[in-house]
């Protein structure tokens, strides 16, 4: 006997294939979807540490390029005073070209246009603080203040800020008796915190005007080509003899019988009138170099402090807590630590006194991938 299948039923049984392949498919696409999204994290991570890899490839070879710019002007000019030398685009003038999408640009700092802070004698301090805002009264109590954490046989003039009122601290401490590590320390000097932090720990104005005066590392002076005001002001010059030196450091003329810097002490004061020259000098002696390297939305700067053999420091350890050999670039090759040598060692010309890499877009980690 012979079935005979009815168009109807040929109908409903292709239709039903249709479904069962819509809904195959459907399952596929959602399955591959969700490996997609569960997978994307993990591949951006890994895009984002490529970047980075290449760009600090590239921000310390640019870093290294601007070092040799800096000590070919060191050796013909007898030393660093100015941008205005001719080292503000060093990388223009080394001839420099970053790879194929890349940008990079350097920008400097000059950490020395500051007061040394290590350095500074109370007057000094108290002077500054002066010029900072503050009553001569409370500066020369936060000034008072500060030496008693800071430098080891300062006897107090205010018993609130003496080493005895810390010991009748809750809980009770001990000045250090060295140099700031950082300018959050002030927040646990007594007397001084309440001026430089209000009433909920916040930095007041005092605090930011301070740290822009003064510079946590120990060298030989101010360089007064590029120092500020205050730091002028708080060195004894008046008025009409910062005045005077910005007219002359304005002045666009570089021809060297009137180039817009200063190469000595002698010409300062020739120029200025004659002001004082204690703790200042001509010369850069601490330099923040900044490298902002550019991929894309990629992005690294790389900020490095340099210094040259026996210019500058870090602060100095407590007394009887000998300091540790510091390692701010992690052993980076090429660029030594503070204070680091060998035998066998590159006679490297510069020392690099802090190194700080920061990133964009944020480095993304695996707490950052998305929860289903």
């Amino acid at each position: 006997m012979r079935c005979v299948v009815s168009p109807s039923g040929f109908r409903s049984r292709r239709g039903s294939v249709i479904v069962v392949v819509l809904v195959t498919l459907i399952f596929a696409a959602l399955l591959l979807t969700r490996i997609i999204e569960s997978g994307s994290p993990d591949l951006l991570i890994a895009m984002r540490q490529a970047d980075r890899e290449r760009l600090r490839a590239d921000a310390y070879g640019a870093l290294e390029t601007t070092l040799a710019v800096l000590m070919d002007f060191r050796v013909v000019d007898g030393g660093l005073y100015s941008p205005a030398q001719g080292w503000a685009d060093p990388l223009d003038y080394a001839g420099y070209v970053p790879r194929e999408g890349v940008t990079v640009a350097v920008a400097f700092e000059d950490e020395s246009a500051k007061l040394s802070l290590p350095a500074l004698t109370p007057d000094g301090l108290e002077l500054l603080l002066v010029q900072l805002g503050l009553q001569d009264a409370e500066a020369a109590r936060v000034a008072d203040a500060m030496f008693v954490w800071m430098h080891q046989g300062h006897a107090a003039v205010d018993s609130s800020a003496g080493a005895s009122a810390y010991e009748r601290g809750d809980p009770p401490a001990t000045p250090p008796l060295r140099p700031l590590r950082s300018f959050g320390e002030l927040a646990s000097i007594l007397v001084a915190r309440d001026h430089f932090f209000d009433a909920d720990g916040r930095p007041t104005p005092l605090f930011d005007a301070f740290q822009r005066a003064v510079s946590l590392y120990r060298f030989n002076g101010t360089n007064v080509n590029s120092a500020g005001e205050a730091a002028l002001r708080a060195s004894g010059w008046d008025d009409r003899q910062s005045q005077t030196l910005r007219q002359h450091l304005d002045v666009p003329t570089r021809t060297d019988s009137n180039r817009p810097y200063l190469r000595s002490v002698q010409e300062a004061r020739q120029v200025a009138g004659n002001p004082a020259m204690q703790n200042l000098g001509v010369q850069v002696q601490v330099l923040r170099i900044h490298v902002t390297a550019r991929q894309g939305a990629a992005q690294l700067t790389l900020s490095a402090l340099v210094t040259w053999p026996g210019v500058a420091s870090l602060p100095g350890a407590a007394p009887g807590n000998p300091q540790r050999p510091n390692r701010p670039n992690g052993g980076q090759a090429g660029v030594p630590a503070a204070g680091e040598s060998s035998a066998n060692s590159l006679r490297y010309p510069y020392t690099v006194l802090e190194v700080i890499e920061t990133t964009l877009p944020a480095p993304l980690s695996s707490t950052d991938a998305p929860v289903a």
